[in-house]
């Protein structure tokens, strides 16, 4: 068994920690008219799977909807975002 506390990230972005059921959030989705690149990416932005995005002059692909939170830039989060 591992365990990691999570208690001072979750402080520290103003999260909580859902351990039950209860609706998923639904992402607002970017335009369709995106620049080759896609846009710049945002923190409060609706990114929905498969929208591209630019960050520090490099392109990523969103793995999986979500809302941009600051902290998630796409270099940080594997799991949301992967470099195309």
């Amino acid at each position: 068994m591992y365990f990691q506390p999570v208690n001072a990230i979750l402080a520290a972005y103003g999260l909580t920690l859902v351990t039950a059921g209860g609706p998923a959030p639904t992402p607002t989705p970017t335009s369709t008219g995106n620049p080759p690149g896609g846009t710049t990416w945002q923190a409060g932005t609706g990114y929905a799977a498969g929208a591209t995005v630019t960050y520090a002059g490099v392109s990523y692909r969103c793995l999986q909807g979500h809302t941009a939170q600051p902290g998630w830039e796409p270099p940080n989060v594997p799991a949301l975002w992967q470099r195309v």
